[in-house]
Order: structure tokens, then C-alpha cells, then sequence
């Protein structure tokens, strides 16, 4: 038996290659990028035996190999080509192998869950849990946190709802409902239908049975990263972002009325086809007043978003002033504002989009 000790780098690679000097190659490369190889195969029958024997440990395995490799026809790699494992064929369509080609095919490789749509990209494939809604957005606070909350706390009226604070850059959510105690942030009850998460994860037996409630669940994953560095990003914050990608039915993308934010929002829709392809999306223009310029953004930003998909949320001051004063959604400062109106409709579009 073939006993295949994983490198604690979090990616491990299995190669195939019979031409001494391609896999020479292949190994120096893997070495200057910080990857070890775990196992070198001579033959397909012994590839096909460190696939059988790895450990599957919550790290990346990667299979380089090549045609030449005696006995390679004799089995099916494609099989194996799932969340843990990533299959590379050197040699395909005739690409010469160089430094640079073989670095954007093992990037690509390690993205594959997320950016194809056919039947071997778990990302695509794998269940995803309705009324499960991600809220991200560009940098420059555009008010993620706050439609995260509001609708939350509007879908409570009526159903058991969570909303989970996945910011691990900026978490507020908390702190705007007036939890101080560190000791009971991490679970309490905002009402009677909704409670607020900020140490949970996608991955736990607490969000399982959420699911099994068939709870509302609202995720503030707080600035959106470009989702194929993500995936190969080895740090715990970046797994867990990937996680929730693994699972949510529908994403809100948050911009505010400033240029940066809607060149981000560009940037976004341009990288639209890095996510995965089962993930439903709605846009919102937040934090919009009334002057000639916050009216030149929303044409923009209706360039650039369908009207059915998008959204302009006006920024009313007094309320949102009393709502932080007083540490409580909109709606129990200001049940008959117009922000309030808006937050309703927000709520009715995100479940008929989810519908």
C-alpha cells in the first residue's frame, strides 16, 4: 500500500510522468511555488494506487500527468476530479510546456470547482440551501452590514430567521444591535424570530440545523475578493468564504453612490462568470440622495444592472440615526418610512428570485 504523508501547505501533488526531463521540470516548478510532491507514479497502475491512499484532510491534492506514463490508458482519471482533487493533463492541445503555462494550469486547476458549469464541478453541482442569501459589496462601507440586518430583520416578521456576521474583516453587526458583551456575541437572540451568529461557519453542525429548521438565513461575507484567488488562498478566511459559495442559492451585491464603488461594481459583473453558475444575483444601489450626480450614478448604474435585478435604496438619515441610537433595525424606529417601504419590497424580490 502506497502511504502518502500530506505537506502541511494545504496542497498536495501526486505526478505521472514517464519523460525524465518534463518531470524534472514539472518538480522544480512545484518547488519554487511552494507545492511537494507527494508521490511520483512510474506507472498508471501505481498513479491510480496514491489516489486510492490519500488522505483527505481538508487539503488540495492535485494529479499532474502525461500521456507517455506506461499503463495510463488503462484507467479513468476523470472520476477522481471533485472538491479535494484537481487532474492536470500536460501535453493537451498541443500548449508547449513552459514556466508560465504550467503555473496557470495548476492555478486553473485549483479554481476548476468554482468556474466550470459541467457535471465534474462540485461548486455547480453541490446542493444549494434556499433561502440561504450571501451579502457582499465593494469597499468604502457601502451599507452591506445594514441590508444584511434590515432584511433579516424584515423576513423575521414572518418566518425564523438568522443572520450571520461572516466579516472577517469588519465585523459590526453585533456591536449596531448593541450586543457589548464579548462573551454573548457569538450567539443571541435580536427577537423572537431572529437571532444573530458571528462565530459560524458553513461547515458546522449550528448551520446544518438551521437548514433543517428551515430557517431564513442572511450572511454578511463583507467585500467581495476575486473569487479565483480565493479559492486557492490558503488562509482560513479565505476557505470559509469559499464554503459559503459552496451553498448559497442567491448573492446581494451592495454599491453606494460614489464612483469608486460602481467601478467596482464593473469590475464585478466583468468577473461575474468566476462564481459559480447556480448562484442566483441581485444588485443594489445604496445610500442614493437626490442631487444631479447621485441621479448620473443610478443611470449608471442601471447601464450596467437589468431592472429586474437591480435596486436604488435612498439614504434616509433620520432614521437610520435613530435606528444606531437606539441599536434596532429600521423597522423599529421607523416602521412607516419610506426607507422601511423600501426594505419590504427588497425582502419581496430577494424570495421571489429565490422562488
Amino acid at each position: 500500500m502506497v502511504n502518502l504523508n500530506t505537506s502541511k501547505s494545504g496542497i498536495n501533488v501526486i505526478t505521472g510522468i514517464a519523460n525524465p526531463e518534463r518531470e524534472s521540470f514539472v518538480a522544480r516548478t512545484l518547488f519554487e511555488s511552494g507545492k511537494n510532491i507527494i508521490s511520483r507514479a512510474i506507472s498508471g497502475e501505481e498513479l491510480m494506487a496514491a489516489l486510492k491512499n490519500r488522505v483527505l484532510d481538508g487539503t488540495r491534492w492535485i494529479v499532474i500527468f502525461a500521456k507517455d506514463l506506461p499503463g495510463i490508458n488503462a484507467i479513468e482519471l476523470g472520476k477522481w476530479n471533485d472538491s479535494e482533487t484537481s487532474i492536470i493533463e500536460l501535453g493537451v492541445g498541443g500548449v508547449p510546456l513552459d514556466l508560465n503555462s504550467l503555473n496557470e494550469l495548476i492555478a486553473r486547476s485549483l479554481r476548476n470547482p468554482l468556474l466550470h458549469s459541467n457535471s465534474a464541478a462540485p461548486f455547480n453541482t453541490s446542493p444549494r440551501y434556499r433561502s440561504l442569501v450571501g451579502v457582499i459589496g465593494s469597499a468604502g462601507a457601502p451599507g452591506r452590514t445594514s441590508i444584511a440586518m434590515n432584511l433579516a430583520a424584515e423576513s423575521s416578521q414572518k418566518h425564523e430567521t438568522a443572520i450571520v456576521d461572516a466579516d472577517n474583516v469588519a465585523p459590526a453587526m453585533a456591536l449596531l444591535l448593541g450586543q457589548s458583551d464579548e462573551k454573548l456575541r457569538n450567539e443571541f437572540k435580536v427577537s423572537a424570530k431572529l437571532s444573530l451568529y458571528t462565530d459560524l461557519s458553513a461547515t458546522n453542525e449550528k448551520f446544518q440545523a438551521l437548514i433543517d429548521l428551515n430557517s431564513k438565513i442572511y450572511v454578511d461575507l463583507g467585500v467581495m475578493p476575486k473569487i479565483s484567488d480565493a479559492i486557492i488562498d490558503r488562509r482560513k478566511s479565505a476557505q470559509e468564504f469559499a464554503h459559503w459559495f459552496e451553498k448559497l442559492s442567491a448573492i446581494i451585491y451592495v454599491a453606494n453612490s460614489e464612483e469608486y464603488s460602481i467601478r467596482a461594481l464593473e469590475r464585478f459583473i466583468d468577473n461575474r462568470a468566476d462564481l459559480p453558475k447556480n448562484i442566483k444575483d441581485f444588485y443594489i444601489l445604496n445610500k442614493s440622495g437626490t442631487s444631479r450626480r447621485h441621479k448620473a450614478i443610478e443611470r449608471r448604474f442601471f447601464d450596467l444592472v437589468p431592472l429586474d435585478l437591480g435596486m436604488v435604496i435612498p439614504y434616509d438619515y433620520s432614521s437610520f440615526d435613530r435606528a444606531q441610537t437606539n441599536c434596532s433595525p429600521i423597522h423599529g424606529v421607523a416602521p412607516r418610512s419610506a426607507i422601511r417601504k423600501s426594505f419590504v419590497e427588497l425582502l419581496a424580490r430577494i424570495e421571489n428570485l429565490e422562488a
